[in-house]
């Protein structure tokens, strides 16, 4: 039931993001969304993306894996094949979406590997056939309690 309503959350969010894009009101395809949560505990702060990608269409269209990119900063993550490749997948892999069907998944990263200073990081994710909304992830200093 969480899950759910996440994806409902999610998808509002997005359809309200293609809502304010010009010319995106009739634009069917593949949107996706990317939201993200940096956790400190005891082991070592990490930051948890979540990933959405929905198929608007009244086709059936290739995801292009292969092509999925994380991007920092304005920079492709090199690891973006193996980031993307791991983890729990679907059975048949992130092939070919039905209309109105979505994939939802989460991958989490390091802070010491992949926003190794404090600071805001501007994060997008890239493929062929869909970019999703820039968020900005903030990383305090440490013993900083991140808001601002």
């Amino acid at each position: 039931m969480r899950n759910l309503l996440r994806v409902r959350v999610a998808l509002t969010v997005l359809l309200s993001a293609l809502a304010a894009v010009p010319g995106s009101s009739q634009c069917a395809g593949l949107h996706a969304a990317l939201q993200a949560q940096h956790v400190t505990s005891n082991n070592e702060p990490h930051v948890q993306l979540g990933f959405l990608l929905l198929n608007d269409s009244e086709t059936p269209l290739d995801v292009h894996a292969g092509s999925w990119k994380l991007i920092i900063n304005g920079e492709a993550l090199e690891e973006s094949n193996m980031l993307f490749g791991n983890g729990p997948l679907p059975k048949d892999g992130y092939t070919i979406l039905q209309p109105g069907e979505n994939y939802e998944f989460g991958r989490t990263l390091a802070v010491s590997r992949f926003f190794p200073t404090p600071g805001d990081y501007k994060v997008a994710w890239t493929a062929d056939g869909f970019v999703s909304p820039t968020i900005t992830i903030a990383i305090p200093a440490p013993n900083s309690s991140g808001i601002k």
